[in-house]
């Protein structure tokens, strides 16, 4: 008898990976709740799992997104070591938390996620001239703004580390706050995670926390959606997608948090 999971785990992560990269992300938010809550999967493997899967997701992504001029590479960088160190040490101290209280804590932080999304849908859209722009040459990052951008990478790894969420806000905060437009800041996003998600590999790895089916089923569905994602972006618009899918997201966020919270 065929196990329901070889058909359902490649379809969620096929649904995750297509939505996830049109938006700049790479799916840890998504990932983690559905293998705890649905799947029965241990906080820490679940994190390890996602961390797994975000990896081809992010890495598909980001190659769809270079392709069409949207990675600031050089910036990238910056942000993407001062990622791997914050993985590392999330990865570390996730280990030592019973799974009880990091699953908790998931939602707990999936809930405070909700506020910027809140605000922002609040405060409307304020465009700017270069919003679909391409931007020629990568941004020169020196003296402050270089440790400025690498401490918003380590938070971002840090997230990733600790609960195996792929550190998207993080790091979409550091991009935006360098003046870089929206375009660009969600491609240059998903090319950062590969460095939180390489290291989180890495890190789960050495740890014994690593389970290969799960991340083969659900990084197979992943990588596909993560192909057509940067496409379906650039075809639909990144108006529509602002207007539709943060209420989407913080719909998402309230459930799966308060359900990770109260079982």
């Amino acid at each position: 008898m065929i196990d329901i999971n070889l058909i359902l785990l490649p379809f969620v992560g096929f649904l995750i990976g297509l939505l996830v990269t049109t938006l700049g992300g790479g799916g840890g938010a998504l990932y983690v709740p559905v293998l705890t809550l649905f799947f029965g999967i241990a906080p820490q493997v679940a994190v390890a799992t996602s961390l797994a899967t975000v990896l081809p997701t992010t890495a598909v992504g980001a190659l769809g997104h270079h392709r069409l001029g949207h990675v600031d590479v050089r910036t990238g960088v910056i942000l993407g070591v001062g990622g791997i160190l914050g993985t590392l040490i999330g990865a570390y101290f996730a280990n030592q938390i019973p799974g009880d209280i990091l699953k908790k804590a998931l939602g707990v932080l999936l809930l405070i996620m909700i506020i910027p999304m809140l605000r922002r849908a609040l405060q409307g859209r304020k465009k700017q001239k270069d919003d679909k722009t391409e931007v020629k040459e990568s941004l020169k990052l020196t003296g402050t703004r270089r440790i400025i951008a690498s401490f918003f990478g380590v938070l971002s790894g840090i997230l990733a580390g600790v609960f195996g969420l792929s550190g998207t806000p993080p790091v979409t905060a550091g991009l935006y706050s360098l003046g870089l437009p929206a375009v660009i800041v969600v491609g240059t996003t998903v090319f950062v995670l590969v460095f939180n998600s390489v290291a989180g590999v890495a890190g789960y790895l050495v740890l014994g926390r690593f389970d290969l089916t799960l991340t083969l089923l659900l990084g197979s569905g992943a990588v596909c959606g993560a192909l057509i994602g940067p496409r379906l972006f650039e075809r639909i618009g990144q108006d529509v997608f602002e207007k539709i899918l943060p209420p989407i997201f913080m719909i998402i966020s309230i459930v799966f948090g308060l359900s990770l919270i109260l079982t």
